[in-house]
C-alpha cells in the first residue's frame, strides 16, 4: 500500500493564527553572551609601505653592433621603446630610446628621480647604484637592464657591460650589483637567459644576508659596551632590509632567446611592463585619451586592465604576497600588473617570464576572457572613433564597455547565493568572491559607484570575515576618500560601511580624524533628512572615534550640545529612534571617558540630567542600559584627580539617585550598568572623602536626604547591600558582592563593548539601508540556522491542528484513568503546567527546582533546573512562546521573576515585579499598598473555615501573550502592577482599593485584566491606555459570606466564573459588574487548588478529602476519594486535552486522562 502525503499549500500557513502572536524576550541582550572580547585581531595593514624613489635605467644596446652569441634573423624585431634605433645616428637613438623609457615609467611614478646610464662602464654602474641609494637612503630602487647589445648571462652570475672605449665585453658580478643598490630594491632584466640571473641571485642574496648578520653581531660587540660614542658613530649605515626580499623580474627562462620576430619590438618584455595597453592592442597607439581620464577610450581601457590583473592576482597569490607585490609600492603594484600581462603575451611567442618571488601561472584564468572582450569592442569602435577625432571632434562619442557593469552583477549573484549561507557554513569554508577587487575599482566611477556602494555593503553584512577580505584588498583608501563626497544618496551606504569596518578594527579613528572625515558624520547625524537609521549609524562611528582616543574626544567635543537636543527630541514609538539614542548615549559615555574637561563641558550642556529623564523614563532597555553607563563613565572620569566644581559637584550626587532609584528596574541588562555607576560614584566619594567623618561627609560629599539626614553614600551603601540579598540575577548579586568585598576593585561589564560586537555579527543590515538598521539593536529576531522559517511553519501548522480539535465536556464524563502515578521526589510539587502543544509536562518543587516529564512519567531530563533562590518559595509557573520555542517564567514569593530558556536552562531575565516606589531599597511592598493586620483579621473572621492571615502570602503573575505583558500581585497587597516585557518596565500599578489582597488573575488579548481579591470581589481593569487603568468592575462591599477566589476564568462572551476557595462558582459581568452566584453546594473543607478547563468547559477541585470534576455550572460529574493519594499540592489542566497533571505533597505526581485519550499517548 502506498503511502499519501498532503502538503499543505503556502497560502494557507501564511493565514495561520500564531504568525501573528509576538515573541517575547527575544531581543539580542537576552541570548546573546555579552562577555565579548574588547577586540579583533586586524592584520590588513602593511606593517612597511614603501615608496619606490629611484629609478637607473641601464641600457646596454651598443646600436649597430650584434652579441656575438646570438644570431639574429634577417628581418628582426628592432624597436626599442617603440623607437626605430636605425632611423638616425646610434648615439642619438640610444638618448632618445632611454629618454622615451624615462617617460614610459613616469607614467607609473612620476614623483621618482630617474638615472639613465648608457652603454656603461663597471664604474659608472657602480656610482650610479651607490649614489641612488645614498639618496634613497631606506626606500627602494629600481634597477631596469636593457642587455639587447651584449652577450646573454654567464652561468657563474655575471651580466655584461662595456669597457671606455667599447672593445670589450666587460662581466658584472651580479653579488657586487646587489652590495652596491643594497636593499630594498627591484630589479627588471630585459635579455636573454633572464631566468639564470634569477636563480644566482638568490644564491647571491643569501651570501650578502649571512655576511650582513655577521656584520651586525660584530658591531653589537664592539659598540655597545661603549657608552660614549653618539649612536651615528656606534652604527654605520647598514641596509634596511634584507636581500632575499628584493624583487625580481625577468623576460624569459634559463635556456630561452627573445622573440625577433620582425611585427615584434625588441624589447617586448619591457613594451609589455611600460606600455601595456599598446602591446595589448597589437601596437595600436592612435587610441583617443588619456590613461588618466576614465571617461576616454584608453582611459576605460586602462581602468579595466587595472581591474582584470588586480582581480586575477587577489584570487591566485597568497594574501602576504599580494599585499606586498600589489599594494605596498605604486610602482611595484603597476609593474606585476603588466607582467601578468608579459607572461600570457611572452607565453604565446616561446617565453616564460619569471620572477622573485616566484608567482603561480595566471596567464589562463578566465577573468582574462572579459578583457579579451574589452579589446575588441574596443577594435570594433576604433575606426568610427577615429574617423570622428579627424573631423575635429574632441569628444568623439563610442560605446562604454559593459565590463563593470557585469562584474557588479556577478558579484550580485554571488551575494545571493552566500549571503544566507554564512550562518549555516564555516567561514573558511565559504570561496571569496572573485569580484571583490573589481567592485573597490568601481568606486573611482560616479556612474557605478552608488551600485558598488549597495553591494558592499551587503558585502560587509556577511561579517568580519567579509571586512577582513575587504580591508585586505584595500577598501580603506576608497572609502575614506568618498569622506569627502557630497552626495546625499551616498550617505546610507558610506556610513554603514564604516559602521562594519571601525567595528573591526578601531585604529582607523587615526586616519579618519586626522583626514577629517568625522564631519561626514557629524553631518549625517544632525541632518533630520536622514533616517533614524542612518543616524545611528553615524552615531555609532563618531562613538568609534571618540573611544579611548583624546584626540578623537577632543576634536568631536563640539557635538556633544547636538547630541544631548537629539536626545531631547519627543518620540511616538521608541523603536524608530532606539538604535539613535542608544548611539548617541553611548557617544556621550565615551567622549566624555577619563576626560574631566569634557565631562565639565557637559555639564553645561545639561547633557546628565537628559541621561538621567532618559535612564528613568526611556522605553528600550538598551538605552537604559546606555544612560546607566554613560552616567557611569561620567561619574569615573571624576576620579581622575582634578578638583570637582560645585555644580558639577551636584550634578554627580543627582545621578547618584537617580541611578539608585533604576535598581529595580525590569531588565538587568539595565540594573548592572546601574551598580557599575553606584560603585564609580563611591569610588568618587572616597576620593573626595579620603578621611570621612559624618560632618564632612554631610556637608561635602553628600547633600542629606530626608528627615534622617542619610547621605548619599549610605544610600548607595544600603542599595548595594540589597541587590546582594534580594537581587534574582546571578550577575547582580555577584558584582555587588564583590563590591562589598573590595570597594577599591574596579568593577566593569562589558556592555559597551557587546554593543560595538553587533556590528560585527552577519545581518546587520536592513533591505533598505534608508530605514535605518535591523536586528542590531532593533529588538526580537531568531537565529535562521537554528529555527528556519520552514520549522517554524511546521509549529505553527502542528498547534493549528490541536487548536482546531480541543476536547469537550462529553470527553471528560470518564476522566478516572491514569496515566502515571509515581513519586519522583521527596520534594513537593508546588506548580505545574502541561506544555500546550507538545507532550511534556513542567513541575516546580519546594526544593527551588524545575523538573521534566514525557506524559508517560518518564524524565525528560537527567538533571534538574534550579530556578529558585534561597529562602524563596515558587508560586507560579507559565509557559511564554509556547506557540514557538518556549520560555519558562517562575515566580517566587519574594514578588521575583525570572525567565528560563527550556531548551538551554539559561536564565534570560530576572527582576522584582513589586516593589515600593516610594523607597526603591527595598524589594516589597511596605506602604499603604500593603495590607493591614487588621483588615486580614475582619476579612478571614467572615469566612467559614479560612485562617487567610496566617497563610504565608503568595506572589501571582499572570502571563499574557498576546500582549507580552506580565499582571503581578500578591495576596497581601492591594496593587497589581502591570509591566511591558518587550520595554522591560513597569507601565503602572494598578490600585484595588480593597482592604484585602490579590489571590489570582486573569487577562485577555483586548486589554482587560481581572483581579480576584481575597474579600470575594472581583476588580477588572483596562489597561488599553499607557497613561493610566480604568476600572471597569469597581470594588464593592465584601459578599461576607464569600470566601476568597482562588481561580478565574474568562470565556468568548466577556464573562468571567469565579471559583472561591470554598468551592463556590460566581459568574460576573465585565461590562455592568453585576455578579451571579451559581448555586453550587458549598463545601466543608477549603478547596486546596482548582482550574478550569478552557475548552471542556469542566472544572477540577481539589479538597483535602477529594478531588472533584464539574461543569462550570456547577454540576458535578464525578470526584476521586483520596484513599489513595496524598493531600494535592497542585493541579493543571492541558489546555486543550483531556489531562490533568495533580502534584501531591508526598512528591508524587499524577496524570488523569480519559479512556478516549490515553490511547492515543
Amino acid at each position: 500500500m502506498n503511502d499519501t502525503f498532503y502538503v499543505t499549500p503556502v497560502s494557507e500557513l501564511e493565514k495561520l493564527e500564531d504568525w501573528n502572536n509576538p515573541l517575547a524576550f527575544q531581543a539580542a541582550h537576552h541570548h546573546e553572551n555579552l562577555n565579548v572580547s574588547d577586540t579583533v585581531e586586524v592584520e590588513w595593514r602593511l606593517r612597511d609601505r614603501m615608496k619606490t624613489v629611484s629609478v637607473a635605467l641601464v641600457m646596454c644596446l651598443h646600436i649597430g653592433v650584434d652579441p656575438p652569441d646570438v644570431a639574429k634573423i634577417n628581418p628582426c624585431s628592432k624597436l626599442e621603446c617603440w623607437i626605430d634605433p636605425f632611423a638616425m645616428t646610434p648615439r642619438r637613438a640610444l638618448e632618445s630610446i632611454a629618454a622615451e623609457l624615462q617617460r614610459q615609467y613616469e607614467r607609473w611614478q612620476s614623483k621618482a628621480r630617474y638615472k639613465s646610464s648608457l652603454d656603461p662602464t663597471q664604474e659608472d654602474i657602480k656610482k650610479l647604484c651607490m649614489t641612488l641609494r645614498r639618496n634613497a637612503r631606506e626606500e627602494r630602487i629600481l634597477f631596469h637592464y636593457n642587455g639587447h647589445g651584449v652577450p646573454r648571462p654567464t652561468a657563474n652570475g655575471e651580466i655584461w657591460v662595456f669597457n671606455k672605449n667599447f672593445t670589450q665585453y666587460i662581466p658584472l658580478s651580479l653579488y657586487d650589483l646587489q652590495k652596491w643598490m643594497s636593499s630594498p630594491s627591484i630589479f627588471v632584466f630585459d635579455c636573454s637567459h633572464a631566468a639564470v640571473i634569477l636563480n644566482l641571485f638568490v644564491k647571491f642574496a643569501d651570501q650578502i644576508d649571512k655576511e650582513l648578520e655577521e656584520t651586525r653581531r660584530n658591531l653589537a660587540q664592539n659598540f655597545l659596551p661603549t657608552l660614549t660614542h653618539t649612536p651615528t658613530q656606534m652604527t654605520p649605515q647598514l641596509p634596511a632590509s634584507s636581500p632575499l626580499h628584493d624583487i625580481l623580474l625577468g623576460a624569459c627562462g634559463e635556456n630561452e632567446l627573445l622573440p625577433m620576430n620582425p611585427e615584434l619590438p625588441a624589447d617586448l618584455f619591457t613594451s609589455c611592463l611600460t606600455t601595456p595597453i599598446k602591446i595589448a592592442l597589437h601596437m595600436i597607439d592612435k587610441i583617443p585619451g588619456t590613461v588618466t581620464d576614465r571617461k576616454s577610450m584608453l582611459g576605460e581601457l586602462n581602468w579595466i586592465f587595472t581591474a582584470v590583473t588586480d582581480t586575477i592576482a587577489w584570487n591566485s597569490l597568497p594574501k602576504d604576497i599580494f599585499q606586498r607585490l600589489f599594494r605596498q609600492d605604486l610602482l611595484v603594484a603597476s609593474l606585476f600588473r603588466n607582467f601578468l600581462l608579459a607572461e600570457r603575451i611572452m607565453r604565446s611567442y616561446g617565453c616564460h617570464v619569471c620572477s622573485r618571488p616566484a608567482l603561480p601561472p595566471m596567464f589562463e584564468h578566465r577573468l582574462w576572457n572579459a578583457w579579451d572582450m574589452a579589446l575588441d569592442l574596443c577594435l570594433k569602435q576604433l575606426p568610427s572613433v577615429l574617423k570622428q577625432t579627424e573631423s575635429g571632434i574632441r569628444e568623439p562619442v563610442y560605446e562604454p564597455s559593459s565590463f563593470f557593469a557585469d562584474q557588479l552583477t556577478a558579484f550580485s549573484v554571488w551575494l545571493s547565493e552566500n549571503s544566507l549561507l554564512t550562518s549555516t557554513i564555516e567561514r573558511e569554508n565559504l570561496k571569496q568572491p572573485e569580484q571583490l577587487p573589481i567592485v573597490l575599482q568601481v568606486l573611482l566611477s560616479q556612474s557605478h559607484r552608488q551600485r558598488a556602494l549597495d553591494l558592499l555593503a551587503r558585502f560587509l553584512d556577511i561579517g568580519t570575515w567579509a571586512v577582513h577580505l575587504a580591508l585586505s584588498v584595500g577598501i580603506f583608501p576608497y572609502v575614506l576618500r568618498l569622506l569627502q563626497a557630497t552626495s546625499d544618496d551616498l550617505r546610507p551606504y558610506l556610513v554603514f560601511i564604516w559602521a562594519k569596518i571601525l567595528a573591526v578594527d578601531r585604529a582607523c579613528q587615526i586616519d579618519i580624524i586626522r583626514e577629517k572625515g568625522h564631519e561626514y558624520f557629524i553631518s549625517t547625524l544632525t541632518d533630520v533628512r536622514s533616517s533614524n537609521g542612518v543616524r545611528a549609524l553615524a552615531a555609532f562611528n563618531l562613538t568609534c572615534l571618540v573611544d579611548n582616543y583624546t584626540k578623537g574626544q577632543d576634536e568631536l567635543l563640539q557635538v556633544v550640545p547636538r547630541v544631548v537636543d537629539i536626545l531631547n527630541t519627543p518620540v511616538t514609538y521608541f523603536r524608530e529612534t532606539s538604535a539613535l539614542f542608544l548611539w548617541s548615549t553611548l557617544f556621550l559615555g565615551q567622549a566624555w571617558r577619563s576626560n574631566s574637561h569634557a565631562c565639565e563641558k557637559a555639564v553645561l550642556s545639561s547633557a546628565p540630567e537628559t541621561l538621567q529623564t532618559l535612564l528613568a523614563t526611556h522605553d528600550s532597555p538598551e538605552v537604559r542600559a546606555a544612560c546607566a553607563y554613560a552616567l557611569g563613565t561620567f561619574l569615573s572620569a571624576s576620579t581622575s584627580g582634578v578638583e570637582l566644581s560645585e555644580r558639577r559637584s551636584d550634578q554627580s550626587r543627582t545621578a547618584t539617585t537617580y541611578l539608585i532609584k533604576s535598581l529595580h528596574d525590569g531588565s538587568p541588562l539595565v540594573r548592572q550598568e546601574v551598580l557599575v555607576a553606584l560603585h564609580h560614584f563611591l569610588t568618587l566619594f572616597t576620593h573626595t572623602n579620603p578621611n570621612p567623618n559624618p560632618t564632612t561627609a554631610a556637608n561635602n560629599a553628600n547633600r542629606p536626604v530626608g528627615p534622617t539626614y542619610i547621605t548619599v553614600s549610605d544610600r548607595v551603601n544600603e542599595a548595594i547591600r540589597t541587590v546582594a540579598a534580594c537581587d534574582p540575577s546571578y550577575e547582580m548579586v555577584q558584582i555587588a558582592e564583590s563590591i562589598i568585598t573590595d570597594p577599591q576593585k574596579p568593577v566593569q561589564t562589558k556592555f559597551f563593548q557587546w554593543c560595538c560586537s553587533r556590528f560585527r555579527v552577519s545581518n546587520t543590515i536592513t533591505r533598505d539601508l534608508g530605514s535605518g538598521i535591523s536586528p542590531q539593536i532593533r529588538g526580537a529576531f531568531y537565529n535562521e540556522d537554528e529555527d528556519d522559517c520552514f520549522a517554524r511553519s511546521g509549529r505553527y501548522w502542528r498547534n493549528h491542528c490541536i487548536r482546531s480539535n480541543p476536547s469537550r465536556l462529553a470527553d471528560f464524563q470518564h476522566m478516572r484513568e491514569t496515566i502515571f502515578n509515581n513519586r519522583i521526589s521527596a520534594a513537593t510539587p508546588l506548580a505545574l503546567r502541561l506544555h500546550p502543544y507538545e507532550n511534556y509536562l513542567t513541575v516546580a518543587n519546594s526544593n527551588g527546582n524545575l523538573n521534566f516529564y514525557e506524559l508517560d512519567g518518564t524524565p525528560r531530563s537527567k538533571s534538574a533546573l534550579k530556578v529558585g533562590s534561597v529562602g524563596s518559595t515558587i508560586n507560579t509557573l507559565d509557559y511564554i512562546n509556547a506557540h514557538d520555542r518556549t520560555l519558562i517564567c517562575i515566580g517566587t514569593d519574594n514578588h521575583a521573576i525570572r525567565i528560563f530558556d527550556e531548551s538551554t536552562q539559561r536564565l534570560l531575565s530576572s527582576w522584582i515585579a513589586l516593589y515600593d516606589e516610594h523607597n526603591p531599597l527595598h524589594t516589597t511592598a511596605t506602604t499603604h499598598h500593603q495590607r493591614s493586620p487588621s483588615n486580614v483579621s475582619s476579612a478571614s473572621s467572615s469566612t467559614t473555615s479560612t485562617t487567610v492571615s496566617t497563610t504565608p502570602s503568595k506572589f501571582v503573575v499572570d502571563w499574557n501573550q498576546h500582549l507580552c505583558r506580565i499582571y503581578a500581585s500578591s495576596t497581601d497587597m492591594n496593587i497589581v502592577a502591570l509591566w511591558d516585557v518587550e520595554r522591560e518596565r513597569c507601565l503602572y500599578t494598578m490600585d484595588t482599593n480593597a482592604s484585602s489582597g490579590v489571590y489570582c488573575l486573569i487577562s485577555d488579548s483586548n486589554g482587560f485584566c481581572a483581579a480576584g481579591m481575597g474579600d470575594g470581589t472581583v476588580n477588572c481593569f483596562d489597561t488599553r491606555s499607557r497613561d493610566s487603568p480604568v476600572l471597569i468592575i469597581p470594588p464593592t462591599t465584601p459578599i461576607n459570606r464569600h470566601s476568597p477566589i482562588i481561580s478565574l476564568n474568562v470565556n468568548t462572551n466577556d464573562r468571567l466564573l469565579s471559583i472561591s476557595n470554598m468551592g463556590q462558582l460566581r459568574r460576573w459581568d465585565i461590562e455592568s459588574g453585576v455578579s451571579a452566584e451559581l448555586s453550587v453546594p458549598q463545601t466543608s473543607q477549603n478547596v486546596l487548588a482548582a482550574d478550569v478547563h478552557s475548552t471542556g468547559n469542566v472544572l477540577a477541585l481539589a479538597t483535602p478529602n477529594a478531588l472533584q470534576f464539574k461543569t462550570c455550572f456547577g454540576d458535578l460529574l464525578f470526584d476521586i476519594k483520596h484513599s489513595k493519594f496524598a493531600q494535592v499540592s497542585c493541579l493543571s489542566f492541558h489546555q486543550y486535552r483531556q489531562l490533568l497533571a495533580v502534584g501531591f505533597n508526598d512528591g508524587s505526581i499524577s496524570m488523569f486522562t480519559g479512556k478516549t485519550n490515553s490511547s492515543s499517548l
